[in-house]
C-alpha cells in the first residue's frame, strides 16, 4: 500500500471490499481484460480490497497476471463460450462473493450474461451496483450487431442499466453517451489508467529477429484487436496512398484476431499490393509489446468509435507520438501538441500520416516527450485509482462526494 494512502473503508468502518466483474481476463481479448485486473491491483495498494471475478476461457490465452489479487475464474464450459458467457457456476460463484460482505459490486461491460449476473448478485445482497460501459454505449457501437444486442436489451442489458446505482464513464464523451440514453443516475467519471515505463527502452532486436522485414525501417504502427471498429482497413487504404513517397517506414499491425476479421484484412492487404511493406505480428505480450510501443515512431489508431483508448495513452507513456481520430476523446493530442486529432475519414488520415512520417525522428521524439509528461500527470494507475477509490468511499456513504462524480 501506498504510505500515504489511507485505506479504503466502508460505512460498517471495515476494509472497503468490491467485487469487480469482467467477462474475461484472458491474454488475448484486450481492452476491459487488460485495464480491469490493473485497476484491481492499483486499488488493493491503496487498501481496497478487490476480487476479480471472470469467466476463464483458456482458449483465448491465460488470465494475466494479478500480483496477489483474489481471483474467482469459473473455467468456460461449452455453453459459457456459445452463449455469451452463460454460466450458472459463475452466477452461484459470484452470489456467494457478494453475499459475504462486498461492501459494493462493479461491473465491466455490456451485452454478456457476466454482467447479468453482476447485477443479479448486487440485487440479492442489497449492495449498491456500479456499471462501466467500456465503450459499449457509444453510437458507433450500439449500430453494431443490432440483433444480438437487441435480444440482450429486452432480456437483461436495459433492467442492468436501470438497476445501476451509479455508472462510471471513462471521458466526458462516454457520460454524454450515457446520458443520451436517458439514464439519469450519477457517473463517475474517472479515465482508465496506464503504466508509466520506467529504465532503458527494448532494444529493437526482440522483434527484428521475429519480423526481419521490420530491420533499418521506422515503424509505424498499430496496435489494437483486429476489429472493424478499430479502422485497420482504412489504415492500410491510406498506407497504400502512401507507402510508395515513404520507402523507410513499415507498417505494424499487431493485435489479436477474436472472430476471423483479421483474415480479411491479411486479404486487402495482398490486395492492395502492401504483403512487403506490412508486417502482421499477431497478438504482442509483455516485453514484445513494450518494444513495438517504445520504438515506434508513431502511433496510428483510425478508430471509429472509443470511449478512451488505451493504446493511445499506452503509446504516449512510451514516448510515441499518436495520429487517431475525434472518434476518440483525445483532444489533448492537440492541446499538449504530441499527435494529431483527426477527422475520421480516409482522407483526413493519410494526409496526418504523410505530415508526420515527413518528420525527422527529432520532431516526433520531441512530440512524444511532451506525450509522456502528459500521461504522468492525468492517467498514472495510482491518480486513477485514488479517484476511484473516493468514488466508491462516496457511493456506499462513508466519504464525500469527489469532484469526478457528475450528479444529474
Amino acid at each position: 500500500m501506498s504510505p500515504a494512502a489511507r485505506p479504503g473503508r466502508g460505512a460498517d468502518g471495515g476494509p472497503l471490499k468490491i467485487v469487480q466483474v469482467v467477462a474475461s481476463i484472458n491474454r488475448d481479448v484486450g481492452g476491459p481484460a487488460t485495464t480491469v485486473p490493473m485497476l484491481a491491483v492499483n486499488l488493493q495498494r491503496l487498501g481496497v480490497a478487490c476480487t476479480l471475478a471472470s469467466i476463464d476461457d483458456r482458449q483465448l490465452g491465460p488470465p494475466l497476471a494479478l500480483e496477489g489479487l483474489r481471483y474467482a475464474g469459473v473455467p468456460a464450459d461449452f455453453m459459457a463460450r456459445r452463449l455469451r458467457g452463460w454460466s450458472p457456476a459463475f452466477a452461484r460463484a459470484l452470489g456467494e462473493l457478494v453475499a459475504a460482505g462486498a461492501h459494493a459490486v462493479h461491473n465491466h461491460g455490456l451485452w454478456m450474461f457476466p454482467n447479468f449476473h453482476a447485477r443479479r448478485a448486487a440485487e440479492r445482497a442489497g449492495v449498491p451496483l456500479v456499471i462501466s460501459p467500456r465503450g459499449m454505449l457509444d453510437p458507433w457501437s450500439l449500430g453494431r450487431g443490432v440483433l444480438k444486442k437487441g435480444i440482450a436489451w429486452h432480456a437483461f442489458e436495459r433492467r442492468n442499466l436501470q438497476a445501476a446505482t451509479a455508472f462510471h464513464a471513462t471521458s466526458e464523451a462516454e457520460a454524454a453517451a450515457i446520458r443520451a440514453l436517458g439514464f439519469r443516475q450519477p457517473i463517475a467519471v474517472i479515465p482508465n489508467g496506464v503504466e508509466i515505463p520506467a529504465g532503458t527502452r527494448a532494444p529493437r532486436s526482440l522483434l527484428e529477429a521475429r519480423f526481419l522485414r521490420l530491420r533499418g525501417r521506422r515503424w509505424l504502427l498499430f496496435l489494437s484487436r483486429l476489429h472493424p471498429k478499430k479502422g485497420v482497413e482504412e489504415l492500410l487504404r491510406a498506407w497504400r496512398r502512401l507507402e510508395a513517397a515513404h520507402g523507410d517506414w513499415q507498417l505494424v499491425v499487431a493485435g489479436p484476431d477474436l472472430d476471423g476479421y483479421g483474415e480479411s484484412v491479411r486479404r486487402l492487404s495482398r490486395q492492395l499490393g502492401l504483403e512487403e511493406r506490412t508486417t502482421f505480428t499477431g497478438p504482442l505480450a509483455g516485453d514484445a509489446r513494450a518494444c513495438a510501443l517504445a520504438n515506434a515512431e508513431l502511433l496510428a489508431l483510425p478508430t471509429h468509435s472509443e470511449n478512451f483508448g488505451i493504446v493511445v495513452a499506452e503509446a504516449l507513456a512510451h514516448g510515441t507520438p499518436v495520429v487517431t481520430t475525434r472518434a476518440a476523446p483525445w483532444g489533448a493530442l492537440q492541446e499538449h501538441g504530441c499527435g494529431w486529432w483527426i477527422d475520421d475519414s480516409e482522407p483526413a488520415l493519410a494526409a496526418a500520416l504523410d505530415e508526420a512520417m515527413s518528420l525527422a525522428p527529432a520532431p516526433l521524439e520531441a512530440m512524444g516527450a511532451r506525450g509522456r509528461k502528459l500521461v504522468e500527470a492525468r492517467f498514472s494507475w495510482d491518480h486513477v485509482a485514488r479517484e476511484m477509490k473516493s468514488a466508491y468511499e462516496w457511493l456506499v456513504g462513508s466519504g464525500p462526494r469527489p469532484a469526478c462524480v457528475r450528479e444529474q
